[in-house]
């Protein structure tokens, strides 16, 4: 009893002194908020923050940025490294932004690293980082379009001494100085990184005083040990097996081709390894990611969907193997530029990861597990920065945080989140529109929801955004766009659609200024002039005083079949806004009349027809189930749209969740039993009056939907590429 009383005061005692660290990482990006002045710091919340132990390991994870946590590991370790002992000292900082060193995501998440000394022994590590507005080189803002090599892309800082013994030295800042567009702006961000690591020493050493080195040691071991087991634990309750899968990455910058990301996740007794071998060679295109930021990456799905209950900290990463070939996307070497290459091939990474996992935990014995599967976030962050001068005939860049309202994908509960941003954003913001026409020289003239943009399903994907501004007070300048998610949309799952894609346009010589003369507020359909849609990938178009630039963003995928959505439900998100009368009737099923109500008998007749349409518009299964399937046996649910079956010889079976027929023996692919009808995809989705950017020349990307050859209801709508447009 005695054993078991010492037991749980050590367990308490264990949470309440993560939750001081945790407290200590998350006022540190209070103090970032308070101190920085920036739109992208304070309103869009673009940073981390971090607490490592003596070693470079994780004890504390603010998770403003969940693809920080590679990076965050990799740069401290850098420094550990690189440096001796005598070149680390009370008060120094480092700077770090090199994705080929520190394991930075991109040049402009530019973070600082700072050791933390306790009676002048090395016991910690604390690390701050935010997107900087530009950081030199080829194109301002950051995101080097037109890059064939890193050495265009910024100025890098492998891990520099920025502070030496509390104070800031002349020569770094003087290098800030030369090369970076606005380097006085860029210098109080840095200086507000090395302020919240200045009050997360502090509140080390207040942490030490209270518990003594020992029992802080302590503690800190003890926390990554609870976390471990934990995760093993769960890593145990999902099937022995390996999943498979591939997503795209699009268009490089410089050719409008696909590069494969392919991996290979497998559930050990109590471990997992990501294996992504068969990834495409890295490109000589800004797409490409490092080790460090892939691992942020492929971790944050494990993080937010299979551990969303488990603390955060070393404990995970001990628990998995990352199989990252060199050379290739997911693990360039120099001089690969890597400008956008965590909103390229990193979010692809987190989207493939989620999948797979959601597929995995589908199959689990546990509820709780079965429940957090999921469809992807549209997960790409879509970036549009504006650059000019302002009217004091000053530098500009203004970078449009905007670009984190894309849709969130479906739950197995609920609907995808709207305005979601990546799934790597855990705390991500929408900038207030009057704080952005405040620091730079734009005016808005709508912020919406983008509508039908999420993926139809029993829970719909999340709808992303779509906005509009003009220059003001200037004669224009120059925006460079670049989407990650223009014709290869986030899939649903167990049934549910894809979301919309994004993209951009510009009115050029528009009527804007002589509509809001007359007291107008400009809409797009009242916008004359020449509409142009931009490629996803471009650098240096001029926006003058009569343009309009328009940037829209797509949604997350949808989780279950759609024509399972409760009517009711559909008419409240018509009249809500969320889908036009087109999408209700063409991927629900819905009839809604002229006076906006909802047809009942008609809407049951429409969908028994599109039940009948989708068996004959499809292909014959590839295989039949062999053997007496006639009486089987509930075992257990495999998901939305999946159970699990057995016969009096135990011999178990796949099947349709809604008619109970069977698809394939379990150990078999039931995608082999089921009717699949393949369409181009802005064809398959354009049907419901969503966009997807459709492509002019092979290779073709496709939506796959299989079918229950039972009752019709949809198993799983996929995506692939392929050379003919049939």
């Amino acid at each position: 009893m005695t054993e078991r009383i010492e037991s749980s005061a050590r367990l308490v005692k264990a949470e309440i002194f993560r939750q001081q660290l945790y407290n200590i990482a998350e006022e540190m990006g209070t103090v970032m908020i308070r101190t920085s002045g920036d739109p992208v710091i304070s309103e869009a919340v673009d940073f981390s923050t971090f607490i490592a132990d003596k070693n470079g390991e994780i004890i504390s994870f603010s998770g403003y940025m969940t693809m920080h946590a590679g990076p965050a590991r990799q740069a401290v370790r850098y420094i550990l490294q690189t440096l001796s002992e005598e070149e680390i000292q009370p008060g120094d900082a480092f700077i770090c932004n090199d994705p080929h060193t520190t394991g930075a995501c991109h040049p402009p998440d530019v973070g600082i690293v700072k050791p933390i000394f306790y009676q002048n022994q090395l016991v910690a590590w604390c690390w701050a980082e935010g997107h900087l507005l530009d950081v030199g080189g080829m194109s301002p803002g950051g995101f080097a379009i037109g890059a064939h090599d890193a050495y265009s892309e910024a100025l890098r800082f492998p891990g520099v001494k920025i502070v030496s013994q509390g104070k800031l030295l002349k020569n770094i800042v003087q290098l800030i100085q030369a090369n970076f567009r606005l380097p006085n702006r860029n210098l109080n961000d840095i200086r507000c990184f090395i302020a919240a690591c200045n009050v997360s020493e502090n509140r080390i050493i207040d942490l030490i005083d209270k518990y003594g080195l020992d029992e802080f040691s302590e503690y800190v071991e003890f926390n990554k040990v609870l976390t471990e087991n934990a995760f093993r634990k769960r890593i145990s309750q999902l099937p022995k097996k390996t999943y498979e899968g591939t997503e795209w990455v699009e268009h490089n910058g410089h050719v409008n081709q696909f590069f494969p990301i392919h991996c290979k996740l497998t559930i050990h007794a109590e471990h997992l390894t990501f294996d992504f071998t068969g990834t495409a060679p890295q490109t000589d295109g800004f797409v490409n990611v490092s080790e460090g930021a892939a691992i942020g990456c492929a971790v944050t799905p494990v993080m937010l969907v299979l551990t969303p209950d488990i603390p955060f900290n070393e404990g995970i990463f001990r628990a998995i193997e990352f199989i990252l070939p060199e050379g290739t996307l997911v693990n360039c070497k120099m001089p690969a530029p890597v400008s956008s290459g965590h909103m390229e091939t990193g979010m692809r990474m987190t989207k493939l990861l989620t999948e797979l996992l959601s597929q995995a935990m589908m199959e689990s014995e546990e509820e709780m597990v079965r429940s957090h599967a999921m469809a992807c976030f549209h997960d790409a962050w879509i970036a549009g920065t504006f650059a000019g001068s302002d009217s004091e005939g000053n530098p500009t860049v203004f970078l449009d945080m905007n670009g984190g309202g894309a849709g969130g994908g479906a739950q197995t509960n609920q609907d995808g989140l709207d305005a979601a941003a990546s799934f790597t954003q855990l705390s991500n913001g929408l900038p207030d529109i009057e704080i952005n026409e405040l620091a730079f020289p734009v005016l808005y003239l709508w912020r919406k929801l983008n509508i039908n943009s999420g993926g139809p399903g029993k829970y719909r994907g999340g709808q992303g955004i779509e906005f509009a501004w003009i220059p003001w007070d200037i004669p224009g300048g120059q925006e460079h766009v670049n989407s990650a998610c223009w014709q290869v949309p986030a899939r649903g799952t167990m049934g549910g659609y894809p979301g919309g894609t994004s993209g951009y346009w510009v009115v050029k010589h528009s009527n804007v200024h002589r509509l809001m003369e007359k007291g107008k507020v400009p809409m797009f359909s009242e916008l004359e002039g020449e509409k142009a849609l931009l490629p996803a990938k471009h650098s240096g178009f001029p926006i003058l005083r009569d343009d309009v630039f328009v940037q829209f963003e797509g949604g997350g995928g949808g989780l279950g079949d759609p024509l399972k959505r409760n009517p009711k439900t559909v008419l409240q998100d018509h009249q809500d806004g969320y889908i036009t009368q087109e999408m209700a009737k063409n991927a629900y099923g819905v009839i809604i009349d002229g006076k906006g109500q909802l047809v009942e008998e008609d809407t049951q007749l429409f969908r028994a027809a599109m039940k009948k349409e989708r068996l004959g518009m499809s292909r014959p299964p590839k295989a039949e189930c062999k053997g007496d399937t006639k009486e089987l046996i509930y075992v257990k649910s495999s998901g939305e749209s999946l159970h699990i079956k057995k016969d009096e010889n135990e011999l178990r079976y796949v099947c349709c969740a809604d008619c109970g027929h069977p698809l394939a023996e379990e150990m078999l692919d039931w995608k082999d039993g089921v009717r699949m009808k393949q369409t181009e995809a802005s064809e398959a989705l354009g049907k419901f009056g969503m966009w997807v950017k459709r492509r002019d020349s092979a290779p073709f990307v496709y939506v796959d939907e299989y079918i229950c050859p039972g009752c019709a209801s949809m198993i799983h709508v996929g995506t692939s590429i392929g050379e003919n447009n049939k």
